[in-house]
């Protein structure tokens, strides 16, 4: 009767397993890490120290720099948090804090402390983190129950920078996911986040979607940009506070890995810099020399270059012809006006060809989730060169932000506004075509702009918004008439930098996303000689060839008919 009642309870035991594991699915039950009381007080010195002037000194987002931060600040009190591996709506756990604090949140203003602060002083500030928290309880077991949920593992097993590997029938399936379930309406039709202007997260703050071509701004990308992993968390996590919700319920597991070798694979390869956690800049942007014509529209084939770092995805024959697109980093200025700290763009990719006969064009790229509606903010992009390159002696240079007194700059800026846009407006196949004014002028300061009243000399031959990109051709001759026009000679290396203004964040004048200076080099064209010489040479290693084969054939004939014996000598 014991071994019965025993053999009963283990079955029940069993079944019950079993249910809870049913039920569970995809997630591991569990409870939160309860608040480390001991180590409150180191918690609170290290919060106070470095913390405190984002977050606020009760945790509310409402630090002294909040104001000029975008995205704001997490407000600790709700207990909301993005980065987690426990289900919609749960806690984190201590693990998920801890990354967040030591990798940072990239594409936003919280860095990477894991450069500053030892592992047991980032243990500490989480546990003061969490008891800020007022409207959840870390240390209530029963009400905060939490569910680790079930990724799976990458089932192709590659590693960084992943981009090889990957089939593409699974990529393929990923995109067919993705439109399944209408990813498209808040992230864009390729991924760039344009999808919808409207979000707002729980405090009724601003957001955006995600950029996925710009992987290394993702908030959870822990400092590992390119794993797929991070899009399998967030697809089945969701992020606590914003719109995105998860879908557990909607994508399997492996439907999600599949939707994640979809995004990953619209990220560009580059080289890291590990301190700032961004690509590595291009400093010198080579233009390429082009026999005849050079093609002024954006989709000729002529400008279709990858935006992978060659160096990471080697090049094709054909496109190791093309010019290369250089990435170039921005930053708000943080000397005049408003005191910038956000711009929307935080970088641009550039591009180039020249010959004699037909100048020099410069294909200036960059992200653009929305564009403006308001004429009095339009959109606008520039290139800056040294007026007086002429006068510079080595490496000299004007101020990078519109020139100095002594040493002034031109200034080519284009500003545009989109035809027949609408932000809310679903993806759009063919683009945006743009009405673009160009204005050149001459800087000596940012108080001492001056618009050029000659002949206009820049142009704009092309311009398009797709999707969440805008792509502006600037030419130009590579001389002219004027005294303060930059003078572009060929085989020099010339300082050259850029400004971008986004509309649709009211940027004008000094509030604008910068960059300091870098080069551009105009090529050399192929001598003459490396047409014509080639053919010479194989004409002649064919005729010397032919030569020592003759030469042998008529040696052994001797030998043969005997008019040489074999032991004779020429000497």
């Amino acid at each position: 009767m014991i071994t019965k009642i025993k053999t009963s309870k283990k079955l029940i035991l069993l079944l019950t397993l079993m249910v809870s594991f049913s039920l569970a699915g995809t997630a591991l039950a569990g409870i939160p890490d309860p608040v480390k009381q001991d180590l409150l007080e180191k918690g609170k010195k290290v919060y106070f120290k470095r913390c405190v002037w984002c977050h606020g000194v009760e945790g509310a987002g409402d630090g002294p720099a909040a104001e000029r931060l975008f995205t704001k600040p997490r407000n600790f009190l709700a207990g909301t948090f993005k980065i987690r591996v426990t289900d919609s709506g749960q806690l984190p756990t201590d693990a998920d804090l801890v990354k967040t604090v030591k990798n940072g949140l990239p594409g936003s203003a919280m860095p990477a402390w894991g450069e500053f602060l030892k592992e047991d002083e980032i243990l500490a500030v989480v546990q003061f983190v969490k008891s800020l928290v007022e409207d959840r309880d870390f240390n209530d077991v029963e009400d905060e129950e939490v569910d680790t949920m079930e990724f799976g593992s990458n089932p192709w097993g590659t590693t960084a920078p992943y981009h090889l590997g990957i089939p593409q029938e699974a990529i393929d399936a990923g995109k067919e996911i993705f439109i399944k379930n209408k990813c498209f309406e808040c992230h864009g039709g390729e991924g760039r986040g344009d999808g919808n202007p409207t979000m707002k997260d729980d405090w009724g703050f601003p957001i955006v979607a995600a950029d996925w071509q710009q992987c290394w701004n993702w908030r959870g990308s822990r400092r590992n940009h390119f794993d797929p992993f991070n899009v399998v968390r967030t697809v089945s996590t969701g992020l606590n506070g914003t719109p995105m919700p998860n879908f557990r319920e909607k994508i399997t597991v492996e439907d999600r890995w599949k939707l994640a070798a979809f995004v990953n694979s619209l990220c560009p390869r580059k080289k890291m810099d590990k301190l700032t956690s961004k690509p590595i800049p291009d400093f010198l942007i080579s233009s390429v020399y082009t026999e005849g014509d050079i093609a002024e529209k954006i989709d000729d084939p002529m400008w279709q270059s990858s935006d992978n770092d060659p160096k990471i995805v080697p090049r094709s024959e054909e496109d190791a012809m093309k010019p290369r697109i250089n990435y170039i980093a921005l930053a708000g200025q943080i000397t005049r006006g408003n005191r910038n700290f956000k711009p929307k763009v935080d970088n641009l990719y550039v591009s180039s060809r020249w010959n004699k006969d037909k100048g020099i064009y410069y294909l200036v790229e960059y992200h653009s989730r929305f564009l403006s509606s308001d004429p009095e903010f339009p959109d606008a992009v520039a290139i800056q060169w040294p007026a007086k390159l002429q006068d510079l002696f080595g490496a000299e240079k004007p101020y990078f932000i519109m020139g100095d007194s002594k040493k002034p700059v031109d200034i080519w800026k284009a500003s545009f506004m989109a035809k027949d846009y609408v932000s809310t407006n679903a993806p759009k196949e063919a683009g945006y075509q743009l009405d673009v004014t160009v204005e050149e002028s001459n800087g000596l300061g940012f108080d001492a702009l001056t618009v050029k009243d000659s002949e206009p000399n820049v142009k704009v031959v092309d311009s398009i918004f797709h999707q969440g990109r805008v792509k502006i051709l600037f030419h130009r001759s590579l001389t002219t008439d004027g005294d303060m026009d930059i003078q572009i000679p060929a085989e020099k290396f010339i300082p050259i930098a850029f400004f971008q203004w986004s509309g649709d964040d009211k940027e004008k004048d000094e509030h604008m996303a910068i960059s300091t200076w870098y080069y551009t080099i105009l090529e050399p064209p192929l001598p003459d000689s490396l047409y014509y010489m080639p053919p010479i040479m194989a004409v002649v290693f064919v005729g010397l060839q032919g030569w020592l084969v003759w030469m042998t054939k008529r040696t052994r004939k001797m030998y043969a008919d005997g008019k040489v014996k074999r032991d004779e000598r020429p000497f």
